[in-house]
């Protein structure tokens, strides 16, 4: 199968990635302690997130509805996030429970929250007031998941996406042949998924490793969730292992937020052994792609006469926009 990576003007007209109302990965767990703020730029609308006393992370927009003081400033309380400006206290739904400083004279304002969820080694955020997808369920249940340090990649989100579904790269680069067709299939609105099954020509030590662990048989699930979230899973035979990257924009590019997951070990010590080895083998398989999608920009219509390019293009062109009231 032939693949000229290309994009369509329809997949063009889909919102930014700063602008579509899905998941995003903020941060890893592990990033945000009990008691600790974090601010997450969201395309130049700030979000500002919060775990409280008791564990639960929570995220506001950043710009306290009083009289505008930045949150991302302020200080857990207990439970909730209080103001640097005048100390009133926002709990996780956005609702104030204490406001000294302002008298009693002034209404309690409401602050615009976001729902927000951990899963897979990372905080997941929802760029919108109101739900439209659950968030991603990767791999098999009980997975052990660690999130790795952000890395910019030199180009928009499309040609990060449409790399991740373009098979004649994986064969001219990663050193792959299919074994099988690959399969598109449209989960639902928000989720589109590639399946195939691959093996390994490359003789680099990572093609090597891949190719004993699997017996030459990698069979691939890659599921693209809302635009922003990306997830690669490997089923080798002897053991699985997945990936979530999460892409969100970032100056002077698209931030991609990786966590790996291994299967957990009775054995003490061999957990964080196999999470080591998940996470070297998809970065050397990711690192190839670094000097390749530098300064990439998708042209011309000619992907739409690849038949898992296609439908990729038309489920980027129909995803939905946070509306205008769901930012700031």
């Amino acid at each position: 199968m032939a693949v000229n990576l290309a994009v369509s003007a329809d997949a063009l007209r889909a919102p930014e990635p700063a602008r579509l109302r899905s998941w995003y990965a903020v941060c890893a767990s592990q990033a945000l302690g009990p008691g600790q703020v974090r601010t997450f730029d969201l395309g130049g609308h700030e979000r500002v997130l919060f775990r409280t006393a008791r564990g639960q992370v929570h995220a506001l927009a950043a710009h306290c509805p009083h009289l505008g003081a930045h949150l991302g400033r302020g200080a857990v309380v207990g439970e909730h996030l209080r103001c640097p400006l005048h100390h009133l206290g926002f709990d996780g739904r956005g609702a104030c429970h204490a406001a000294p400083g302002t008298g009693e004279r002034l209404p309690r304002p409401s602050q615009r929250a976001f729902p927000v969820v951990e899963r897979h080694g990372l905080i997941l955020l929802f760029n919108g007031p109101v739900v439209l997808a659950p968030p991603p369920e990767v791999g098999v249940p009980g997975l052990c998941w660690r999130a790795g340090a952000p890395v910019t990649v030199d180009c928009a989100w499309q040609p990060i996406v449409a790399n991740a579904f373009d098979i004649e790269h994986l064969r001219a680069v990663h050193r792959r042949e299919l074994r099988d067709e690959p399969r598109v299939e449209r989960v639902d609105p928000f989720t589109l998924r590639l399946r195939y099954t691959s093996r390994v020509t490359g003789g680099a030590p990572a093609d090597r490793m891949m190719k004993a662990l699997s017996g030459d048989h990698i069979r691939v699930t890659l599921t693209l969730y809302g635009g922003t979230l990306l997830s690669v899973e490997s089923d080798l035979g002897r053991t699985r292992s997945a990936l979530l990257a999460g892409l969100s924009p970032a100056p002077g590019g698209t931030s991609v937020l990786l966590s790996f997951a291994a299967p957990p070990s009775p054995v003490p010590g061999l957990t964080r052994a196999r999470l080591a080895l998940s996470r070297w083998l998809y970065t050397a398989f990711l690192r190839r792609d670094l000097s390749v999608l530098a300064g990439m920009r998708l042209r011309t219509d000619a992907a739409r006469q690849d038949p898992v390019l296609r439908p990729l293009l038309d489920f980027l062109a129909q995803l939905p926009g946070a509306p205008d009231d769901a930012h700031d």
